[in-house]
């Protein structure tokens, strides 16, 4: 398996952990992991990787004793499990920050923080649409009075510069202009920082509700009985309805004036099977 250092899912690094050891020496098992670790229930192991229970304070010291992965290894544990299980944005940069500088001991890339920060803060690829649409002659405070909700001159300053050294955006002049990205992110960080933004753009989904006017908005529900066998089918419904409403907008002639969300929320709410996980 791959060094500790080159994860950011702490829960995916237990599975790795466990099937390595299994592999390696057949008679390990859950229960033997957690009486070393002085655990009480011999399935705590298994309930924590399958994410039906998450390790506290009070339980990290038990499994950082049964890995026994060393000082800087016990240290990027500690980190990674606080990272996952923070849902503060600047703690989630705190510990994502002690991840990393435990990274520079070891020849492990682990993925730039700028890029983690690009994804879990949901007013950037709001920026990197509205900058573009006219001369905002660095006029920051007018980009921000654009943003809904509005954020601060000091975010928007902040948050230009940030797309600008990512490679999202460029200068022409006193005008910017969109780029290709450049940046190249593992997937257990991405999907981090990217289940950070759903959040915050199901948050402001709800706010619309009493901030716009059903003429400028349209959030609506449906609820429908679904047999297992469809839902890749509706799945993949989904994607090519949002590739098709991506093709739309880009062929309309009409100069752009806003930028929209759009939240697709297509999950269970009721199961028969008592044996399947949510």
């Amino acid at each position: 398996m791959e060094p500790i250092e080159a994860y950011t899912d702490y829960r995916k690094f237990l599975k790795d952990y466990y099937e390595d050891r299994k592999q390696r020496t057949p008679s390990f098992s859950h229960r033997q992991f957690c009486n070393k670790a002085g655990l009480g229930s011999p399935s705590f192991l298994r309930e924590v990787i399958d994410g039906k229970r998450n390790i506290t304070d009070a339980t990290l010291p038990a499994f950082q004793k049964a890995l026994g992965l060393g000082e800087v290894g016990t240290a990027f544990f500690a980190a990674m499990v606080r990272f996952n299980q923070t849902t503060d944005p600047v703690m989630k940069r705190t510990f994502l920050e002690a991840m990393r500088g435990l990274r520079k001991k070891v020849p492990v890339a682990l993925v730039a923080l700028d890029a983690y920060e690009y994804y879990s803060t949901w007013y950037l690829p709001v920026l990197r649409e509205l900058a573009v649409q006219r001369d905002w002659a660095d006029d920051c405070a007018a980009l921000a009075k654009a943003v809904r909700p509005r954020i601060r001159k000091s975010q928007v300053r902040e948050g230009l510069e940030l797309l600008e050294k990512l490679g999202f955006l460029r200068r022409n002049g006193t005008r910017w202009e969109q780029a290709d990205p450049s940046i190249s992110t593992g997937g257990e960080v991405d999907s981090q920082a990217v289940r950070s933004a759903n959040r915050e753009y199901a948050r402001l989904g709800m706010e619309s509700i009493e901030s716009f006017p059903p003429s400028r908005r349209d959030v609506s529900s449906l609820l429908m009985g679904v047999p297992a066998s469809a839902f890749p089918k509706i799945k993949q419904e989904i994607r090519e309805f949002k590739d098709r409403l991506v093709r739309l907008a880009q062929e309309s002639e009409a100069p752009i004036d806003r930028v929209y969300a759009m939240n697709l929320q297509f999950f269970p709410i009721g199961l028969l099977d008592a044996e399947e996980e949510p």
